[in-house]
């Protein structure tokens, strides 16, 4: 969902709430998200998919933006859980994307 970001971050579970970091600065281009992180310096490109859970990390749990998906893109859930985590845990890693970890539920 994303493009040319490494991911370093311990695996978020599905109760964990995620939202867009403060200091970035995003556009949505020709239906793909461009994200800068201002303190890094550094530009990311999302694709569609990516786009969409973007436009949804606003304090939403990551097992809410996976149900997104899936009924928007027609993809099954377990898919549609897989690919948000990892975009989750790569733009975290990035500096993009800030995760609060709830406590509760499970691992998924």
């Amino acid at each position: 969902m994303s493009e040319g970001i490494p991911t370093q971050s311990p695996r978020v579970r599905e109760t964990d709430r995620v939202r867009q970091a403060d200091r970035v600065a995003a556009r949505v281009v020709g239906g793909k998200a461009v994200v800068v992180v201002v303190d890094r310096g550094k530009l990311h490109t999302l694709n569609a998919t990516g786009t969409f859970a973007w436009e949804r990390c606003d304090g939403r749990t990551v097992g809410e933006l996976a149900d997104a998906l899936a009924e928007a893109w027609g993809i099954d859930r377990t898919q549609a859980l897989s690919d948000v985590r990892r975009f989750v845990e790569e733009l975290a890693a990035a500096g993009a994307l800030l995760v609060e970890a709830t406590g509760e539920g499970s691992d998924g």
